[in-house]
């Protein structure tokens, strides 16, 4: 096992104290069309020269398959890392998964769907693809195509990891003549832990010596140890593994899955063991994989609320406004407008989950000055528009506070005006009284009294 050291030794010299590269992956509620809005965010641990961010939808009825790539949002300081597009469905019904990706080059970071009734081997759409390989890469020599490896891919359960490879031949044998064995494998690295070890799962038949199963691996002397079987079976010419997650957590380099990083690499590899020799023939470049799915209930939607309207002066130079949103689905706001003195402002949060506690989204605007001033929230999960009633404040250099005690009576222009379902009528009063209220239409007429 002295090559497979080798390999494992390239993916866990790297540095392992980072937070997800994919993370906050949401969608809006459905919308009118049958489109669904989706962000997700990328901090690029790594310094990729240039790639591409996905997003993969499957409905889980039909089984159709989407694909579209996101574009960067921008904004600072809300949403500098994130990535949004939309997706128009046919006929959605049911429930909709969804995950993320990052390709550049050689290199993938992905998130994949689950596999939850551990199908084995699982369909080909729940494999999330890996890092492609070359074709005829191997060593010069070397016994057959089915040593090229060209590809592989991984999806989940809550109790299993599933991996297939991809070679040259789609034939996966494991012996040849004169005492020729070949060693087929998919290794797990924790990034959880900087170890000279790692986990693989492997396929190979070399009598008393290897056999399919899952196996921790020792990088400094090459030793191995069996921690469990594995599910093995050549299907449409892959090779599909499967492990049991109990029998991962078995290996001391693995305390808990998922990581606490949130993701794990993973590389498969082609081995030619002969007469006590190990020949390293091939293997896929190492990928990041984050096994995590996210689901779109396109039957269910609970609207979303909006709470604690925020008013925080920055001296006399700044005010910023504020509101809480909250979506019990995590549905992401699609619409999330400000309406201040008339003007129309787009709001923005640096929380990107509305799920867990509330996500305070805000607007900086300059200081308009002390004294009455009108404002509404809108907000929209897609499906769902929430919209506060037009409402007003009075501003003074520390915030909302009671306005003056006034000197004589007022009526203050109504707001807006002209104005469709409602307006906002403001007077002020010398001292405590009973008041009228009339309305009068353009006509004269009185439509109304309070």
């Amino acid at each position: 096992m002295k090559i497979l050291s080798i390999l494992l030794a390239s993916i866990v010299i790297v540095p392992m104290a980072l937070g997800a590269p994919i993370d906050f992956v949401t969608s809006s509620a459905l919308m009118p069309g049958d489109s669904a809005l989706f962000n997700l965010d990328f901090v690029d641990p790594f310094g990729l020269p240039g790639y591409s961010i996905i997003l993969n939808a499957r409905q889980s009825g039909s089984g159709d398959q989407y694909q579209e790539t996101m574009e960067h949002i921008g904004m600072p300081p809300y949403y500098t890392t994130t990535y949004r597009t939309s997706i128009a469905f046919d006929n959605p019904a049911g429930e909709i998964k969804f995950y993320g990706r990052v390709e550049a080059d050689t290199f993938v970071i992905t998130q994949s769907y689950d596999n939850p009734s551990n199908q084995f081997p699982p369909n080909n759409a729940l494999y999330a693809g890996l890092a492609d390989d070359a074709v005829g890469d191997t060593p010069p020599g070397s016994d057959g195509d089915w040593l090229d490896l060209t590809g592989s891919g991984i999806t989940y359960s809550d109790t299993r990891i599933y991996a297939s490879m991809n070679n040259g031949s789609g034939t996966w044998p494991t012996g040849g003549s004169f005492g020729t064995y070949y060693v087929y494998g998919f290794v797990l690295v924790n990034t959880d832990t900087l170890s000279l070890s790692g986990t693989a799962m492997i396929y190979s038949n070399i009598p008393f010596i290897l056999q399919p199963g899952l196996y921790h691996v020792n990088i400094q002397d090459s030793s191995f140890q069996y921690l469990g079987p594995i599910s093995h079976q050549v299907s449409g010419g892959k090779l599909h593994m499967a492990c049991d997650i109990n029998d991962l957590l078995a290996d001391p380099n693995w305390d808990v899955w998922p990581p606490e990083s949130g993701f794990l690499f993973t590389a498969g590899f082609t081995i030619t063991a002969a007469l006590g020799e190990q020949t390293f023939n091939d293997f896929t470049y190492p990928s990041v994989y984050l096994p995590t799915t996210q689901t779109l209930d396109t039957d269910n939607n609970t609207p979303p609320i909006l709470l604690s309207p925020l008013f925080s002066p920055r001296g006399d130079t700044a005010l910023i406004v504020g509101i809480t949103y909250h979506d019990e689905d995590n549905n992401l706001p699609v619409e999330k407008h400000l309406w201040f003195d008339g003007n129309e402002y787009e709001m923005g949060s640096v929380t990107h989950i509305y799920d867990h506690g509330s996500a305070g989204f805000s607007r900086l605007l300059e200081w308009p000055g002390e004294g009455w001033h009108t404002y509404s929230y809108r907000f929209s999960d897609g499906a769902e528009v929430v919209q506060t009633e037009l409402d007003s404040i009075y501003l003074g250099a520390t915030g909302m506070v009671d306005p003056p005690v006034p000197d004589e009576f007022f009526l203050y222009q109504n707001y807006p005006n002209p104005f469709n379902s409602s307006t906002a009528i403001s007077f002020s009063l010398p001292q405590s009284c009973d008041v009228s209220l009339k309305i009068f239409d353009v006509n004269g007429r009185a439509v109304k009294a309070l």
